[in-house]
């Protein structure tokens, strides 16, 4: 099959993992190229990894284009499959996008012509063992010439999301984006996405991404800001409507930064990339994180290189996988490019590192394209030559970041969750690690100090206590870090649900209190009925001493029961 040169680090692999685990670096793990690579293929132009698989657009390859598989096995990357259309033809561009999760896989071909010249067309693959297939070829109900659908592509479980960017509904090259849908093996549009404020030329969706009930789509010659300042369009389903949510646009957006040429979004982050913004020279660029809280958008942080410069791109592309933040800068150093990787600590955005080709040379345009999934980087460089003039590659990072698995969620009351907490580390060292463990609210979870990976491995459990802190406070989302020296950090959620007390089967004598819904305020006595003096006390241990003015509120309509009362009973419950 197909070939994945070994370079200078990847060769120094040994050595590397002959340190200490506490000198964590950034290692390059293998070079891709195509096993039958040539001049002109482009490949690298496009880059998406998801778990132990990447996957490779070579949009020129053979003036149609293809896109190529690779699979992590060990330490190893092995190119699995060659994709291309089954209807390919010249002026395709098959590969000018791709995407991958799990086990599907699609790619874009705008050059397609089923529905005219450029109208465009997406090709959708699916894994079963070793084998890919083409599953489906998606093209717009309404695809036009020169709409350029499936310029740009992204996958998520059974949704994909294609981009027309030179679609016409709202004028000429306004823009849209078409949802895509999977059942069994079946696809079919959803939905079409549109700017409420589109305007001719704005070029939406020159960017997609979707993530869950989430799409977020780059229209960087929005002018808001300016002319060509651009923006970024976030999109929620609900019930398989589709809505927009937000119009992002950066604090200090001006004319030519192009924010929303690259676009990710990860959960409740997004990540967009604006390649002209000059806060280090022109086209030095820029990328944003944005948050979201409920339903409303706030921007985390501007990310710049720290060593920026005039012509770098910056932020031409984007990608966000949970904590970690990856921007390319192909424009870098003559074109050779590089990118960066930057950390969340908290709400902050740090750079931790800044990575290049171990071979890098002028013009091969590294970091045109990147992809993070946990803590694997891909970046493509299309224009390197190893295999002819543009032939092209792309190389794989491993970044030491810790990864941090809990449950998504527990109930108060389930005590201790013993060994149900994991930390792993992507390479074994040769001396133990010791992580360093913070839960953000210590009321509802709590996690030890410590927990130590042994050498030789690269996983260790720990427990987690859920705590009945007898307050009813709904459900608390509860985050848990993980630290360690020359290690990246690792967080994970929690959500730790509120567990109402169980009513009883008798209940207050007449007249007397009534409780909150899900709450008892009685014990059944004589007769199956208690009067007020323990209706308090069973009150106040159901609803915990700090709720005691509630408890008052809801027994209000005893005449038998005063604060007074409440004040005398409190040593009761002490």
């Amino acid at each position: 099959m197909g070939t994945v040169k070994p370079t200078l680090a990847a060769v120094l692999c040994a050595a590397a993992l002959a340190v200490p685990a506490t000198a964590a670096p950034v290692t390059e793990d293998a070079k891709l190229t195509a096993s039958d690579g040539e001049a002109s293929d482009s490949f690298g132009r496009s880059v998406s990894v998801s778990g132990d698989t990447a996957i490779v657009g070579a949009l020129a390859d053979d003036a149609s284009g293809s896109a190529y598989v690779f699979v992590r096995s060990g330490s190893s990357w092995i190119e699995q499959a060659k994709l291309t259309a089954s209807d390919g033809a010249t002026g395709d561009w098959f590969g000018v996008s791709v995407s991958v999760s799990g086990e599907t896989a699609v790619v874009g071909a705008y050059g397609d012509d089923d529905s005219g010249s450029y109208s465009g067309s997406v090709y959708v693959f699916v894994r079963s063992g070793s084998t890919w297939t083409e599953q489906a070829k998606l093209t717009a109900s309404d695809g036009a010439v020169d709409d350029w659908f499936g310029y740009s592509v992204s996958v998520r479980g059974d949704t994909a999301l294609a981009g027309a960017r030179y679609d016409d509904d709202k004028g000429t090259s306004s823009g849209s984006a078409y949802v895509f849908v999977r059942s069994g093996s079946t696809w079919s549009e959803q939905a079409k996405l549109t700017a409420s404020d589109g305007a001719a030329d704005d070029e939406f969706s020159r960017s997609v991404s979707v993530s869950g009930e989430t799409a977020v789509v780059g229209a960087y010659n929005d002018d808001d800001n300016g002319s060509n300042s651009g923006s970024a369009y976030v999109f929620v389903r609900s019930s398989g409507v589709w809505t927009q949510q937000r119009k992002l646009t950066p604090s200090d957006g001006a004319a030519f930064d192009w924010f929303g040429v690259s676009v990710s979004v990860n959960a409740d982050t997004a990540v967009v990339g604006g390649h002209g913004d000059d806060d280090n020279g022109s086209q030095s660029g820029s990328a944003y994180v944005f948050v979201r809280s409920g339903s409303l958008w706030a921007e985390q942080a501007k990310l710049t290189a720290s060593d920026g410069a005039a012509g770098d791109n910056f932020g031409f592309s984007v990608s966000v996988s949970g904590n970690t933040a990856v921007a390319g800068a192909h424009g870098d150093g003559g074109y050779s490019g590089s990118a960066y990787v930057f950390v969340r600590g908290g709400s902050s955005w740090s750079e931790q590192a800044k990575l290049t080709a171990s071979d890098g040379a002028t013009s091969d345009n590294f970091g045109v394209s990147v992809s993070v999934s946990g803590e694997t980087a891909v970046v493509g460089a299309h224009g390197d030559d190893d295999n002819g003039s543009w032939s092209g590659s792309a190389y794989v990072f491993d970044l030491p970041v810790i990864t941090v698995s809990i449950p998504p969620s527990a109930v108060e009351g389930d005590g201790t969750l013993v060994d149900q907490g994991t930390v792993s580390i992507p390479w074994a060292g040769t001396a133990d690690l010791v992580i360093d463990l913070a839960s953000s609210d210590e009321t509802e979870l709590t996690v030890p100090a410590t927990v130590t990976i042994p050498q030789g491995e690269t996983l260790a459990t720990f427990d987690l206590t859920i705590v009945d802190d007898g307050v009813r406070d709904e459900t608390q989302t509860v985050t848990v870090t993980a630290t360690a020296a020359g290690w990246w950090p690792g967080t994970a959620e929690m959500d730790v649900i509120y567990k109402a007390v169980t009513p009883f089967a008798g209940g207050c004598a007449p007249g007397f209190a009534t409780a909150e819904p899900g709450y008892a305020l009685a014990a059944p006595g004589a007769g199956g009925q208690v009067g007020p003096g323990l209706c308090l006390l069973i009150a106040c241990l159901a609803l915990g001493r700090r709720r005691l003015a509630r408890a008052a509120q809801a027994l209000a309509p005893c005449a038998e029961v005063t604060n007074q009362q409440i004040n005398q009973s409190t040593p009761l419950i002490r």
